[in-house]
């Protein structure tokens, strides 16, 4: 018939999930690094199955921890790579679809879309308990200013009232004679 025009099917070279101890702060091949989600809009997929290309090894990934919430970033360079075995593959880049899936799934399906949706509920309650203990800091905090800033009010008053009780003493002696000073009464 004729040439095909499609280019060599190639493989991504030894792509695995990284440690984040190992590579943090370093670049994946100086690409860059971005997140779960906007990987699945660059490949047209949802969060989810980027999360099943990373755990095939078809996406390189470092673990992001940023106090107790974790997540995972994905390296620019395996997302431009994937995108085009993609591509080459015939699989159509697309929106991603959001709609609540059939109750006919397959249990494995259910059974990570469970597994996603407790992982996401539980990021998302620490996220709570850690921005709930933030409020209750700040507000201890801010009371604790309020009582400080009241006692020093009170203090200062109170220095205020004792300078005024010393210059009305200061003014009485300087009217007093030179005489009735140094002796007393005269």
């Amino acid at each position: 018939m004729g040439e095909s025009n499609h280019e060599p099917r190639t493989e991504p070279t030894d792509i695995q999930r990284t440690n984040s101890a190992e590579y943090e702060g370093q670049s994946a091949g100086e690409s860059g690094w971005t997140s779960t989600d906007v990987a699945a809009k660059a490949l047209g997929i949802s969060p989810r199955s980027v999360r099943r290309s990373i755990d095939r090894g078809d996406l390189e990934c470092r673990k992001v921890k940023e106090g107790i919430v974790e997540s995972w970033e994905v390296s620019i360079a395996s997302l431009y790579t994937l995108r085009n075995k993609r591509k080459l593959e015939g699989q159509p880049e697309g929106q991603v679809r959001r709609s609540v899936p059939r109750v006919s799934a397959e249990p494995e399906t259910m059974s990570a879309m469970v597994q996603d949706l407790t992982t996401d509920l539980i990021r998302r309650t620490a996220e709570a308990a850690e921005l709930r203990t933030r409020l209750e800091l700040t507000e201890r905090t801010e009371s604790s200013l309020r009582e400080d800033l009241e006692r020093e009010r009170e203090e200062r008053q109170r220095h205020q009232e004792e300078a005024q009780r010393l210059r009305e003493e200061l003014e009485a002696e300087r009217s007093k004679g030179f005489w009735q000073r140094v002796f007393g009464r005269a």
